[in-house]
C-alpha cells in the first residue's frame, strides 16, 4: 500500500517536471522518469519508510532533487559556453574558470545534500538517516553488481553460441 501511494506521488511530480524537460528526447526522458520510479521505491523498501513518513519525507527529497538538477545545469551551461567560445581554438578553452565552476557546482552539492540529510531529522527514525547517508553508495555498488553480472551472462551466451556454430 504504501509503495502503491508513493509511486502515484512521484509519479506526479515527475509529470510536473516532464514540462521543464520537454528538449530532452521521449526515449530519455522516459528512461530518467523510471530509474527515479525505480530509485524511489527501492529508497522506500530499503529504509523501510512508512506512508505517514513518505508523505513528509519525498517532498523534501524531490526539491533536493530539482535543486541538485538545477545546480548541475547551471555548471553544464557555462561548460558549454566555454567550449562554444573557444570552438576553433582549444587553447582558448578557459580551463580555470572549468575549474571553479565545477568546485562551485560541487560545494553547493555538497551543501544541498547536507540540508537535505539534516531536514530528515524528526521524520525519519536515525537507523532510516543512517542508511539514507549511505543509500547512494549502496545502489551504486548494487547497479555495478547487477552490470557486471548482466555483461557476464552475455559473454557466456555468447561464448555458447560460438561453440555451438563450431
Amino acid at each position: 500500500m504504501k509503495i502503491v501511494l508513493l509511486v502515484l506521488v512521484l509519479t506526479s511530480s515527475l509529470f510536473a517536471q516532464s514540462a521543464d524537460k520537454e528538449k530532452i528526447g521521449k526515449n530519455r526522458m522516459k528512461m530518467m522518469q523510471e530509474k527515479e520510479v525505480f530509485i524511489i521505491a527501492a529508497m522506500t523498501k530499503d529504509l523501510n519508510i512508512s506512508s505517514e513518513q513518505a508523505e513528509k519525507f519525498f517532498p523534501i527529497h524531490n526539491e533536493y532533487k530539482k535543486k541538485s538538477e538545477e545546480a548541475k545545469l547551471s555548471h553544464s551551461k557555462h561548460i558549454r559556453n566555454l567550449r562554444e567560445e573557444a570552438k576553433n581554438d582549444r587553447s582558448k578553452f578557459d580551463v580555470d574558470s572549468a575549474i571553479d565552476s565545477k568546485l562551485k557546482m560541487q560545494g553547493k552539492l555538497a551543501r544541498l545534500e547536507s540540508k537535505f540529510l539534516k531536514d530528515t531529522k524528526g521524520i525519519l527514525t536515525e537507523d532510516q538517516r543512517v542508511k539514507l547517508l549511505f543509500f547512494e553508495e549502496r545502489m551504486k555498488t548494487r547497479m555495478a553488481k547487477n552490470k557486471s553480472e548482466k555483461n557476464a551472462e552475455l559473454e557466456k551466451r555468447n561464448f555458447d553460441r560460438k561453440k555451438k556454430r563450431n
